[in-house]
């Protein structure tokens, strides 16, 4: 019931009522296999008594009703019906477990889509604090170990239990002691057995999850950092590192495997020699050999469906057992999004910047954690002029950045845009009037076109605002060079680019929804004098078009600025042209060094 409870819990009501239809689906199962074990008894007890077509009533009629006149083809015809009716109970059964395999992959498409749903509602602190290939191995590996080790074998568990107790409740209406005994000696040995294993099971299983989170981090890691690895030849560190975990998932998969698969091996020796030890019972209290062989034959066939039934209810079992864990982990990440704040907002509050966007005491600092990064924060930035923020690492610039995008929602204090409080409500609408250039700009391995129109689906990618934000960012001339043009592939994160051609195109993405503020971080630091020039000239290009917030480490990149701010532990302690601060500011001056 635990395990029902839990499953439940990861379904959407829609899946439920699946469900539901699925357990009456298996209550029919269980009744056409109990159809199929019983329609072999008359069969062969006609063949080891041929009167009984005549002597028996049920048997009689049926003889005159399909009119037979030679009781070789009653024979014949009956075995024909009998195999019909195996037919169609194994037809039957083999579409029950197509549905059920069905219902069970399905669920994988959907918990993986929920739980990468769930990730996405949360907010931007959330991923400070969670490793992306975790999260990762959650969407992929723990969703397919879920389904083919908790919830299918849950699913087959319940069909196969069904077809058990109705098998041996056939049985026991046959003969109470015989079935009560089969139940005792098979059902019993099985339980004896996982009781020995069953905490073998949860130690591996829960060793298992943390050696699996351990190769998709390390492979994560391995492919992250190629450059680095191939320059300073750690290949085989890397591999040393991956092998360890690697090795363990194998040997505990493979204890898993051997754990399911044993007992089966005793069971049939179990079950074949009972069914020997019941004909030498029948014969020594006496029985006709006639009377014995339907009764044997039912019993042989019910083992024949029995048996693999209770095979299959151990191994899922097992199965869940060694997989829980990952359940769990599901349960507990997708239950996140209850708590998630989503920033796509279907009716957001409208809001306009043309005046000013004004930050009054300002003060935010990271959970868990007693020093405010951001403390006390006042600033006014004017619409559509060019602002550049300096400090020294550790100032709280790129926090005081991410504040302003959105992404971290402040402890205390205020942030008005032309008189209106930035709330909730109204954050979606703030938001859209940004563009971020940030000092790595993030590529997919896709065109340069995609990469531009980022996240925007084919049918709405406007192609000459993709031209003319690329010629804005003079990034155009370059792309006409290229044989396959704005259908260029950049490779993964850009690898077939340069840093500056990387960077224009990172400027094109943030143009490319026509934002009100352009927001810059470090967006020029990793690149030569000349290129940074370059990009500088095209920024500058934007200037009283555009509310454009520069972060930097150099001077040179502020220089322009109609304003710049110092921050220092997170406040802004002195503001003023680049010459103002730099006849004044002692801190200003040994940036300049």
């Amino acid at each position: 019931m635990k395990l029902i409870i839990k499953v439940t819990a990861l379904l959407t009501s829609a899946d439920l009522k699946q469900t539901i239809i699925l357990f009456f689906g298996m209550l029919l199962q269980g009744l056409t296999e109990v159809a199929g074990v019983a329609s072999l008894a008359p069969f062969m007890a006609v063949v080891s008594n041929p009167d009984l077509m005549h002597q028996n009533q049920y048997l009689s009629s049926a003889y005159h009703y399909f009119g037979y006149t030679n009781d070789a083809n009653f024979l014949v015809g009956l075995g024909v019906g009998t195999c019909i009716v195996l037919l169609f109970v194994n037809g039957y059964s083999a579409f029950v477990s197509w549905r059920i395999t069905r219902f069970g992959q399905l669920q994988g498409h959907n918990i993986s889509m929920r739980l990468l749903k769930s990730y996405l509602s949360q907010s931007y602190l959330f991923f400070l604090n969670r490793n992306t290939s975790d999260m990762g191995k959650n969407i992929l590996s723990e969703v397919l170990r879920c389904v083919n080790g908790v919830i299918l074998p849950t699913m087959y568990i319940t069909s196969k239990l069904i077809i058990s107790i109705f098998i041996i409740g056939f049985l026991f209406a046959i003969n109470p002691f015989l079935a009560i005994i089969s139940f005792v000696l098979i059902g019993g040995s099985y339980w004896i057995i996982f009781g020995l294993i069953k905490k073998r099971l949860n130690k591996i299983g829960v060793a298992s999850t943390n050696v699996v989170r351990e190769r998709f981090k390390i492979a994560h890691e391995a492919m992250s950092g190629i450059k680095d690895i191939k320059l300073y030849g750690s290949e085989g560190e890397f591999l040393h590192r991956f092998s360890t975990p690697s090795k363990a998932n194998a040997r505990y998969t493979i204890q898993s495997a051997v754990i399911s698969t044993l007992p089966r091996y005793l069971m049939e020796m179990i079950t074949f020699g009972g069914i020997i030890s019941l004909i030498a019972f029948l014969i020594i209290k006496g029985g006709n050999i006639g009377n014995i062989i339907p009764i044997i034959s039912v019993y042989v066939l019910a083992s024949y469906r029995l048996l693999p039934a209770l095979q299959q209810i151990y191994v899922g079992i097992t199965r869940i057992k060694y997989n829980l864990p990952a359940l769990n982990i599901l349960i507990e990440d997708i239950s996140l999004s209850k708590e998630g704040i989503s920033s796509q907002q279907k009716n957001p509050q409208p809001i306009s910047f043309n005046l000013d966007l004004q930050f009054q005491s300002l003060k935010f600092s990271y959970p868990n954690k007693e020093s405010y990064v951001i403390d006390g924060l006042n600033l006014d930035i004017k619409s559509k002029t060019t602002v550049g923020l300096v400090g020294k690492t550790g100032s709280g610039k790129t926090t005081f950045i991410d504040i302003i995008l959105g992404l971290l929602p402040i402890t205390s204090g205020k942030i008005i845009v032309d008189g209106v409080e930035i709330t909730q409500g109204n954050l979606s609408a703030w938001q859209k009037k940004l563009g971020y250039v940030p000092q790595s700009i993030y590529l997919t391995d896709d065109t340069i076109e995609r990469n531009i129109a980022f996240a925007i689906q084919d049918d709405n990618i406007d192609t000459n605002r993709i031209i003319k934000v690329a010629q804005m960012a003079e990034l155009d001339d370059f792309i006409q060079t290229l044989p396959g043009g704005y259908q260029t592939y950049v490779g993964e994160r850009g690898v077939r680019l340069s840093g500056g051609q990387r960077q224009r195109i990172g400027i094109a993405r943030a143009l490319y929804r026509n934002p009100a503020v352009l927001v810059l971080d470090e967006a020029t630091s990793s690149l030569d004098g000349i290129t940074e020039s370059v990009i500088m000239d095209t920024i500058h290009n934007l200037s009283h078009k555009k509310t454009i917030i520069l972060i930097a480490h150099r001077l040179t990149t502020v220089k322009e600025c109609e304003m710049i701010h110092i921050m220092d532990k997170g406040s802004i302690s002195d503001s003023g042209t680049y010459d103002e601060l730099m006849l004044r500011n002692v801190q200003f001056q040994k940036m300049s060094y």
